[in-house]
């Protein structure tokens, strides 16, 4: 029987000026990419249902800190055992014709 198990991460945007609060996504619900490099990930917990997370990330979003980033909660289902990058991986220039990009691999 497969296991599933739920991760729930914070992207807090490190370059926001004190009181400016921070949007994930476009008015039409697309994402909104921003530079990794001016962000910080935090790990809020590995929950056994996706409610339990999305209680956790209810709960947190008032909080000093997670506040200046309300919409950076992101929930993340894995399967326990299920194996990810099994042939490693390749990014940016080390990308070669036929090789699979980054992310692709699974």
């Amino acid at each position: 029987m497969n296991q599933t198990v739920y991760l729930l991460v914070h992207r807090h945007h490190i370059s926001l000026e004190p009181g400016d609060v921070a949007s994930d996504f476009l008015e039409d619900g697309e994402p909104l990419f921003w530079d990794d490099s001016e962000d910080d990930f935090m790990i809020l917990g590995l929950y056994s249902s996706r409610r339990l997370a999305e209680q956790r990330a209810e709960r947190a979003r008032s909080l000093p800190g997670f506040r200046r980033s309300p919409e950076g909660f992101f929930v993340h289902e894995y399967t326990l055992d299920d194996t990810r990058w099994p042939n490693g991986f390749r990014s940016g220039e080390g990308i070669e014709a036929g090789e699979q990009a980054e992310g692709q691999d699974r």
